[in-house]
């Protein structure tokens, strides 16, 4: 089954947590996941992020996404209006459009959004 998730909630928010559970857990059933960032959600993919008190992603967790294989793509659109590039990524997030979200919500079984 594929199933994509949608974010647009900032790391304060237990979405990304919420998330990040599911994100994981289909991957590890075997499933392919999609997560797709946007507005206020792109802050979670910032390099610099690094949250501890269980909300969010932390960096590492987000690494453990994209290593076991969930494709992590965000809109460049809202991260460059909030200062955010490539170089602030975590690296194996992908800068993308609209366009490619629209393709995400159509190929998948499944499509949850959070925000």
């Amino acid at each position: 089954m594929k199933v994509a998730f949608l974010l647009y909630s900032s790391p304060e928010s237990e979405d990304g947590y919420t998330v990040g559970q599911l994100a994981g857990n289909l991957r590890l059933a075997g499933h392919d996941v999609s997560l797709f960032l946007m507005d206020d959600g792109v802050y979670h993919a910032a390099a610099f992020a690094d949250t501890d008190d269980g909300k969010g992603y932390s960096k590492l967790e987000l690494l453990r996404l994209i290593e076991g294989g969930v494709r992590v793509a965000l809109c460049a659109v809202t991260a460059t209006a909030r200062g955010l590039g490539q170089k602030e990524l975590v690296e194996g997030v992908v800068l993308s459009s609209q366009y490619e979200l629209s393709h995400m919500v159509g190929e998948s079984d499944r499509f949850l959004a959070f925000g």
